[in-house]
C-alpha cells in the first residue's frame, strides 16, 4: 500500500487546504485561518499543479464543506491527475452542537456528501478526523470501509491523529493504510514514537503542521505576530503561543539558509524518509512558488538536522501525557 501511494505522487511536497474554509465558526469557536480569496486559493492550486504537485488534502468541515467546493472549482478548470484525501467525522447536530460521528452509516453519508462537493467518483484517501488519542480500535467496525472500497468510493482508509500519542495506537491497533501526523522542527515525536514500532513500515505516512502553524516564520524571528480574531491563532493559549514563539526563534539560524526559515522548516519534514507527503497550507501562488523551492533545494545537511535537534531538544512538557 505505501508503495503504491509512493509511485502514484509526483511529489513529496503535498497541499494542505484547511485556509481554504476560511474562519469556520463552530459553536462560536473560531476554528480556521480566517477570510479566503476564492481566486486566490484556486491560482494557487493551479500554479501547484503546474508545479508538479498533485497529493491534495481536505476535510469536509473545512468551512463545512466548502475546502472541497473550491478544490472541485479549481480542477474543473485546470484538469489534473490529482490525489485527494479528505478527512469525515466531525459534524453539527440540527441544533449546531458539535460532535464526533464515526458510525457506519454516518460514513456512507459524509463519503456520498464530500464526493459530491469535490465532483468525483473516488476519494483516494478517506481519514477519520482527529478521533480520540484514546479511541477504542479493537471493537471499531472497519467493515463500512470494506463496502466503500469495493463500491469505488473509496481507496485507502487511515486516521488524521490528534498527536503522535493516537497515531501510534491506530499502527499498533493496525487499522487503515493510511496515518497523517504532526511532524515539524519544532515536533519530532513522531521519530521515537511511531517511525520505529512494529507495523509502521506498512503505513503511508502524511506530515501535518510542517510549519509549525505558521511559526516557523521569518517575520516572527523580530517581531510579534499579530493573528486577526478570525483566524484560530488568535485563542491560543498564551503558554503554546509562547513555547511556539520562542522554540521558533531558537531555530533562526534556519533563516540563513537557501530560502530561508520556511523553507529550510519544510526541507526539515522533507529529510524524514518515514514521511510519505508534507502538507503545508498554501493561500496563494507566492506561497505555492515559495514552499517548492524546498523540493528543489532537496533534504536539510546531516549537520544542520544535528543543530535543530540540539536547539529545541523536546516538545513543550504541558504537551507531553501526565502518565
Amino acid at each position: 500500500m505505501v508503495n503504491s501511494l509512493n509511485e502514484q505522487l509526483t511529489s513529496r511536497l503535498g497541499f494542505g487546504t484547511w485556509q481554504f474554509g476560511g474562519p469556520n465558526v463552530v459553536n462560536g469557536n473560531v476554528t480556521g485561518w480566517g477570510e479566503v480569496d476564492k481566486s486566490e486559493a484556486i491560482r494557487a492550486v493551479h500554479v501547484a499543479l503546474e508545479q508538479g504537485i498533485n497529493f491534495f488534502d481536505t476535510a469536509d468541515s473545512y468551512g463545512r464543506g466548502q475546502s472541497e467546493e473550491i478544490l472541485r472549482e479549481a480542477f474543473q478548470q485546470k484538469t489534473a491527475t490529482s490525489i485527494i484525501c479528505t478527512k469525515f467525522g466531525n459534524r453539527q447536530t440540527p441544533d449546531g452542537q458539535p460532535i464526533q460521528d464515526y458510525s457506519a452509516d454516518y460514513v456512507t453519508e459524509a463519503v456520498e456528501a464530500s464526493l459530491r462537493r469535490l465532483g468525483r467518483e473516488t476519494i483516494d484517501v478517506l481519514l477519520l478526523h482527529s478521533p480520540p488519542d484514546a479511541f477504542d480500535w479493537a471493537t471499531y467496525d472497519p467493515t463500512p470501509f470494506d463496502t466503500l472500497k469495493q463500491a469505488g468510493k473509496i481507496r485507502y482508509v487511515g486516521v488524521s491523529s490528534r498527536s503522535v500519542y493516537g497515531a501510534k495506537k491506530v499502527v499498533e491497533a493496525g487499522f487503515g493504510d493510511v496515518v497523517e501526523v504532526i511532524y515539524n522542527a519544532l515536533d519530532r515525536r513522531a521519530e521515537e514514537l511511531l517511525f520505529p514500532i512494529s507495523g509502521a513500515d506498512d503505513y503511508f505516512f502524511i506530515g501535518r503542521v510542517p510549519l509549525a502553524s505558521g511559526f516557523l516564520n521569518p517575520t516572527y524571528l523580530q517581531s510579534e505576530p499579530a493573528f486577526a480574531p478570525d483566524q484560530y491563532r488568535h485563542y491560543l493559549p498564551d503558554r503554546d503561543r509562547n513555547w511556539l514563539l520562542d522554540s521558533s526563534r531558537k531555530l533562526a539560524f534556519l533563516n540563513d539558509l537557501p530560502g530561508g526559515l520556511a523553507v529550510s522548516a519544510l526541507r526539515f519534514s522533507l529529510s524524514s524518509e518515514n514521511i510519505g507527503v508534507v502538507i503545508p497550507g498554501m493561500r496563494n501562488e507566492k506561497q505555492v512558488l515559495a514552499n517548492c523551492e524546498a523540493v528543489k533545494l532537496g533534504p536539510l545537511p546531516a549537520d544542520v538536522l544535528a543543530q535543530i535537534r540540539q536547539a529545541v531538544p523536546d516538545v513543550a512538557e504541558h504537551w507531553k501525557p501526565k502518565n
